[in-house]
């Protein structure tokens, strides 16, 4: 999606978690830590979460067909690196845990910990994208799809309001997010409702270091949490943060994302609602190409849960393999 007079023209990197769940020695050490050494919420244990269906290759792929102006690309992982890639390619770069995040959190399995330290990355630029393997492009994406001229980031959030009371039955994620808009609100006088639309996000990273230095013991309670853990601090901090502050321009997702004429168009202007900006649906979706035809997403999320299973993968990595068939400059 376009802005008018929004042309960024300086370097925008992009950041990805990636662990290889399916290894052995990675499972062995996971489950040497597992349930040890406090509360640790079950949540962020399952083990869904970990199982590695290719995606990265796939996403890699829609990086280089629909957003090849992408300065450089970190995989951060922990102690892996995906059989396939290129490491010869001067625009990726594997970073492991141990290159940020403190020594004694080693070995971590919760992305909140990882996500706390990434602002840390060895190189990385003060405008970037944080995504994850399961988030992908799904037609052309320009600079200003996230960033102003300025520098301003543009965050997406829910147009649908975050509800607090079923954050308690919902699991611990949706504790974490309702903690993130309460210490907003105590901190900034303003709350922010909406929930993070689970796709790519984009930052400065001084407004990561800000919000780090603002709650120092907070964030280093969460990276040494090896799982998610109820008092965990969220990068949605940082993006309510940049909101409360008037430091980002806020952007709307609507559940449904199709415009359907001037009228539909004006209404999505009116109410601050971009259509066709993202989409995250579960692998257990029956018909991929049934749901992008509907919906129409810039970018997606396909999101592997509790409920899925190897069937539902199967199916998702056939319809990657559709979807995205060229072999990228990112694999060998």
């Amino acid at each position: 999606m376009k802005h008018k007079n929004s042309t960024p023209n300086f370097p925008i990197d992009l950041v990805y978690l990636w662990v290889d769940g399916n290894d052995p020695k990675w499972q062995a050490k996971r489950n040497q830590y597992m349930n040890v050494g406090g509360n640790f919420a079950t949540q962020g244990q399952v083990a869904a979460r970990w199982i590695e269906s290719d995606e990265l290759r796939y996403s890699l792929r829609s990086v280089e067909m629909y957003a090849p102006w992408i300065n450089r690309i970190f995989i951060v992982t922990d102690s892996q690196c995906p059989s396939w890639l290129n490491i010869d390619n001067p625009k990726v770069q594997v970073i492991d845990h141990s290159e940020i995040l403190p020594s004694n959190a080693l070995p971590v399995f919760s992305s909140s910990a990882i996500e706390s330290c990434i602002y840390k990355i060895p190189g990385l630029s003060e405008h970037f994208i944080l995504g994850n393997d399961d988030t992908l492009f799904c037609s052309p994406v320009t600079p200003d799809t996230f960033f102003k001229a300025d520098g301003t980031p543009i965050v997406r959030l829910l147009k649908a309001k975050f509800k607090r009371e079923h954050a308690v039955a919902r699991g611990n994620y949706n504790l974490m997010i309702k903690r993130m808009q309460d210490l907003i609100e105590q901190k900034f006088g303003k709350r922010i409702y909406h929930a993070p639309h689970h796709n790519f996000d984009a930052y400065r990273k001084s407004d990561f270091e800000y919000c780090v230095n603002l709650m120092p013991q907070e964030w280093k309670s969460t990276s040494q949490h090896r799982f998610r853990h109820d008092e965990d601090m969220h990068r949605s901090f940082v993006s309510y943060y940049m909101i409360a502050s008037g430091s980002a321009e806020l952007h709307k997702v609507n559940r449904y994302n199709r415009i359907n004429g001037v009228f539909d168009a004006i209404r999505c202007i009116i109410n601050n609602s971009y259509a066709a900006d993202s989409r995250c649906t579960s692998i257990a979706c029956k018909d991929y190409e049934k749901m992008l035809s509907k919906y129409n997403p810039t970018m997606l999320c396909l999101n592997d849960g509790e409920g899925s299973t190897d069937e539902d993968r199967k199916r998702m990595v056939e319809f990657l393999k559709r979807k995205y068939p060229d072999k990228s400059s990112f694999e060998k």
